[in-house]
């Protein structure tokens, strides 16, 4: 059985993640000239990944450059995540959790992606870092963003992604 100090440590230990990937999303969303606001979020090591299309951005230096491409080549995004799953170990954890995003235009709000997160995190000096985050799609999620009117709004953002694909995966 769990010691209350320890279940309690655990909660605040799940608070603090939760913030952290708020952070994210604002981050994501709105810290427009202001990359060093999302890369901070990760460990100096840390990646974002796309599996399903071969994205790895590796180290603050490259996620600061993604971040940067993608405010230039998506503006109006807006990241919602919810029914979070977080499973802590000490200094590390692991977490899932469910992605709707909404991008805004002028003649629309689009609900573009549906998918889910999962996530490793450290804790390093009290804080929690993301050390990798990996965005699952679905196949009729991917098909959405890569046709039609959304996939034309994302074209100039997934021609960006190719300097950051890994060609051996």
């Amino acid at each position: 059985m769990m010691s209350q100090q320890r279940y309690l440590l655990e909660a605040a230990d799940r608070i603090m993640i939760q913030d952290l990937l708020g952070r994210y999303a604002f981050a994501a969303d709105y810290a427009h000239g202001d990359p060093h606001a999302w890369s901070s979020l990760f460990t100096e090591d840390g990646s974002f990944e796309v599996p399903s299309i071969g994205l790895v951005v590796g180290g603050r230096a490259e996620l600061e450059r993604f971040v940067d491409g993608l405010h230039k080549t998506v503006p109006g995004i807006h990241h919602v995540m919810s029914n979070f799953v977080i499973d802590i170990d000490g200094d590390t954890a692991r977490g899932k959790c469910e992605l709707n995003e909404f991008m805004l235009r002028p003649e629309a709000i689009y609900n573009n992606l549906h998918g889910w997160y999962e996530d490793d995190y450290v804790k390093h000096d009290q804080r929690w870092y993301i050390s990798v985050r990996r965005v699952h799609l679905t196949r009729e999620s991917s098909s959405v963003a890569t046709n039609g009117k959304i996939g034309e709004y994302f074209a100039d953002f997934f021609a960006m992604c190719e300097q950051f694909r890994n060609t051996a995966a």
